[in-house]
């Protein structure tokens, strides 16, 4: 291990309030007995909300915790037992809840797949978990398991929540979600304490579940989550916000990612409130508006997405309205560059006119807490939102931490990007600048992989794999992932995330690979983002039938250029992109490109792209 660079050291307020580590095991309380403590104290208050068909239908708490032992009991019914792995395949919806949490109560551990995931991956995830059941959405994702089913003996079970379409199928192992809750209560009539016995011999340190990561740098890790780590992380977010009954959320990021975790099961689970699943990741912006939630957990993009459409509004209105509101998202800039909360009379005579207005458009005008994570965002479009009224906070964590480990203040001093570390949690530096971590909300380890467990667990720190800076406040920055950073042939270190985070800020695009390891100067590889592209090359009078012909107009690579140079302006002079080639298609999961969270597989785009990288340096 590195030696550390300074004393070990708690960073962070260690008030027993917003921490774990004074608690006995019997006062640590696992998921299903939450649930089932809610269920009796609050049977009728709302859990859940779900929304099919355009309607809203709301699920109490006792509903709720009924459903999730009817699904245990099923299950026990089917022959599952304690220590056996079950995966979730779907969207969020609230059976997906149910049959996590049903899952723990008889003692096996839940692990979520993405449903955006093609058969190939799903079979490996499926082989190296060795789930003995799937819990499967639709006729899609049935068919999915159905192709590698086959060269996976151990899986025994396929449970789906709408078997719209699979009147046909003939397979004996699949079941409805209806038919296995049907089964849990004939099952707790023959067997009316087994699941009370399982739950009361839960213990803080069980597995939860299982979060697969997302496999950017190699092949998806399982990191093992215990009830403390859930406890911990639960607990520590209190320091940065209280959160009540009265809160709401509205379940889109995908379940199986430890951040939506955080929002839809931990934090909900220990504050009481209600958490609402919409029918689509279609309908998010209709859904917002209807909810209005008071909490909300975006990834940079769907920020940038929610940034780039006030503009493009900006841009499509005329006359004294496109004034107005170029006047006003100047006043918004200033309101969020500011370190003080504004409210002064001029503040809140654009509150009125502009700001309210914009809030209820995206649905954000009663979120209290909201947050940024799974990746940097730029600092303009955090900027814009807090001068709007709506407070993000940029977060870091990983799913190795349960979560958040670092969080922002919302206004006051604050030096490092992604803020302070949560209460109960250490860090420090090791000499190459990697952030190592300790606490209760560190994991166990990885699913059946020593070797990985113990190059990332080493004398109890938890070695991040990020490159940090800390700063005089003791806040932090993260400058990049330690296996990404470039030295070009200069011998300059470089960090890419920089140069990338500069050159996306632009509306006009959706990602940006930098290359310039070992090379001369930088370049990129960029892909347009088409929906917004689209919309300029219409309003230029400019014709186009594919995406690929999109990014050869010579408009279109004029507008990348200007906003590739408008970047530049940020950047040093070895950081600035000299030469750029724009990407004839999407990027995409399937491909190989990307993982199911969208982040790019950098070793596997400079192999697939390797003629056209070539080519920006002759």
């Amino acid at each position: 291990m590195a030696e550390l660079n300074r004393q070990e050291s708690v960073k962070g307020p260690v008030d027993p309030r917003f921490v774990i580590s004074h608690l006995g095991d019997d006062e640590i309380q696992t998921l299903p007995r939450l649930l089932l403590h809610h269920a009796t104290e609050y049977p009728d208050e709302i859990a859940l909300r779900q929304k099919d068909f355009g309607i809203w239908r709301s699920i109490t708490w006792k509903q709720y915790a009924d459903t999730c032992i009817q699904v245990a009991n099923g299950l026990s019914h089917l022959g599952l037992g304690v220590g056996d792995n079950v995966a979730i395949l779907s969207e969020n919806r609230h059976e997906w809840l149910c049959s996590q949490l049903g899952v723990n109560f008889f003692g096996g551990i839940p692990a979520g797949l993405y449903s955006t995931s093609p058969a190939n991956e799903i079979f490996y995830l499926l082989e190296y978990g060795d789930a003995v059941a799937i819990f499967c959405e639709d006729q899609e994702q049935v068919d999915k398991v159905l192709e590698i089913r086959d060269k996976l003996p151990d899986l025994k079970q396929i449970i789906v929540f709408d078997t719209k379409g699979l009147g046909s199928y003939s397979d004996p192992s699949i079941i409805s979600f209806a038919a296995l809750c049907e089964a849990g209560i004939s099952q707790a009539k023959t067997s009316p304490g087994l699941i009370d016995d399982f739950t009361r011999r839960h213990a803080p340190d069980d597995v939860a579940l299982i979060v697969f990561t997302s496999g950017s740098t190699g092949p998806p890790k399982g990191a093992l989550i215990s009830f403390r780590n859930i406890a911990a992380s639960a607990r520590a977010t209190d320091f940065f916000v209280t959160l009540t009954q009265k809160d709401s959320v509205l379940s889109y990021l995908p379940l199986c990612h430890v951040a939506e975790q955080v929002f839809s099961v931990f934090l909900a689970l220990e504050a009481r409130y209600i958490v609402s699943f919409g029918e689509s990741l279609r309908t998010i912006q209709v859904d917002l508006c209807e909810i209005a939630p008071t909490l909300f957990l975006g990834v940079p993009r769907i920020w940038e997405k929610m940034h780039s459409g006030v503009l493009i509004k900006t841009a499509e209105s005329s006359g004294p309205r496109r004034w107005i509101l170029s006047l006003g998202l100047k006043k918004i800039e200033h309101y969020g560059r500011s370190k003080k909360l504004q409210r002064g009379l001029g503040y809140w005579f654009w509150y009125l006119l502009l700001l309210r207005p914009l809030q209820n458009i995206l649905g954000l005008r009663r979120a209290r807490f909201c947050l940024s994570s799974a990746a940097p965002i730029a600092e303009n479009i955090l900027s814009f939102f807090r001068g709007l009224g709506i407070p993000v906070r940029e977060a870091y964590g990983m799913t190795e931490v349960t979560g958040a480990s670092f969080v922002q203040p919302l206004y006051g001093h604050c030096e490092g990007r992604v803020g302070f570390v949560l209460p109960g949690m250490e860090y420090s530096l090791a000499e190459d600048g990697e952030l190592l971590m300790r606490g209760d909300n560190v994991f166990l380890g990885y699913y059946r992989k020593p070797e990985e467990t113990h190059n990332t667990l080493k004398a109890g720190w938890l070695h991040s794999g990020d490159i940090a800076q800390q700063h005089a406040d003791d806040s932090i920055s993260i400058i990049d992932r330690k296996k990404d950073i470039m030295i070009t042939a200069g011998g300059k270190n470089l960090t890419p995330s920089v140069i990338e985070n500069s050159i996306k800020s632009s509306p006009f695009i959706h990602e940006c690979i930098v290359i310039g390891d070992g090379r001369r100067f930088i370049s990129a590889l960029i892909e347009i983002d088409l929906e917004i592209v689209s919309n300029w090359a219409e309003n230029q009078k400019l014709s186009y039938t594919t995406f690929k012909n999109l990014t050869q107009m010579d408009d279109v690579i004029t507008l990348i250029q200007s906003e590739v140079s408008r970047a530049n302006r940020s950047l040093s002079d070895v950081e600035k992109v000299r030469r750029f080639c724009l990407l004839s298609k999407q990027l995409d999961h399937d491909d190989g490109e990307v993982t199911a969270t969208m982040k790019v597989r950098r070793k596997q785009i400079e192999k697939l792209y390797l003629d056209e990288i070539e080519a920006l340096y002759q």
